[in-house]
């Protein structure tokens, strides 16, 4: 993530993600709100060792780096009993999962946290049975888990996530955003969770697996297109194409005058 980019992202922010709470927030004020945004650090690295736990029946309490599992996740954080925008914030990102033609657990994992402490392990089985389904293969390769108050402050700091949380509605106010992490926990790209695309989502994907998954034809977009944080999208980086097509041109320039001055002195010599 380049470190010009973290303004844009913190206004992407403000203007997506402000205007969106999850909850109604009569009980916030405006600089409640105003502090409300998503804009981790450049490249920033996850706390590997923190602790979460698997929604699951199981109940799995492992470190962070191994739920990572060595490939590229998208991370979502929520309230597990928000009545509003988190259920669609994890929908819309799931589908877009579905539709970036990556294969789920071989290519990459899906991973929210929960925001609030105070929800349950069925709180969040409740919220991915609803949001997620329970057909195909992202289930498998989805994962809510939760961790205590100190241990998410820990992570939403990392993440550079910060939510107003309303006492008298019991939610929060926080961004609808996702975040793009490598497979060594270093966060690549927040992304709007409200209108996200599969085909910006892939390739925000195999950017961050370091070439390790996609196709040819991902890798040569990847060249030619940009990471636009204001917009949350691949642009097509026309200075970039210029700059190409005019090296491409020079040099194609150059071996013609070289190919028609070895014919001449054959010519001559002949």
């Amino acid at each position: 993530m380049p470190r010009g980019s973290r303004a844009l992202i913190r206004r992407l922010a403000a203007v997506l993600l402000l205007a969106a709470p999850c909850s109604a927030h009569a009980g916030l004020t405006g600089d409640d709100l105003s502090t409300v945004e998503a804009a981790p650090e450049p490249n920033a690295l996850l706390p590997l060792q923190l602790e979460l736990q698997d929604e699951g029946s199981s109940g799995d309490v492992k470190p962070l780096q191994q739920w990572l599992g060595n490939k590229p996740t998208v991370w979502v954080l929520a309230d597990y009993t928000c009545k509003t925008l988190c259920g669609p914030i994890v929908s819309v990102v799931s589908d877009a999962l579905r539709q970036t033609g990556l294969k789920p657990g071989a290519d990459f994992r899906f991973i929210v946290i929960g925001l609030d402490p105070k929800d349950t392990s069925d709180d969040a089985r409740a919220m991915k049975d609803a949001q997620v389904g329970t057909d195909g293969d992202l289930p498998a390769s989805t994962y809510f888990v939760t961790a205590g108050a100190a241990d998410v402050g820990t992570l939403t700091t990392a993440f550079g996530y910060r939510s107003a949380y309303d006492k008298d509605r019991d939610q929060y106010a926080h961004p609808a955003a996702a975040f793009v992490v490598t497979p060594i926990g270093r966060i690549a790209h927040a992304l709007p969770g409200l209108g996200l695309d599969a085909a910006t989502l892939r390739l925000a994907l195999v950017e961050a697996s370091h070439g390790r998954i996609g196709n040819f034809t991902d890798h040569i977009r990847l060249m030619c297109y940009g990471f636009d944080p204001a917009s949350g999208i691949y642009t097509a980086m026309v200075g970039r194409m210029l700059a190409s097509t005019g090296a491409l041109t020079m040099i194609g320039l150059v071996l013609l005058i070289a190919i028609l001055l070895r014919r001449e002195r054959t010519v001559q010599k002949s």
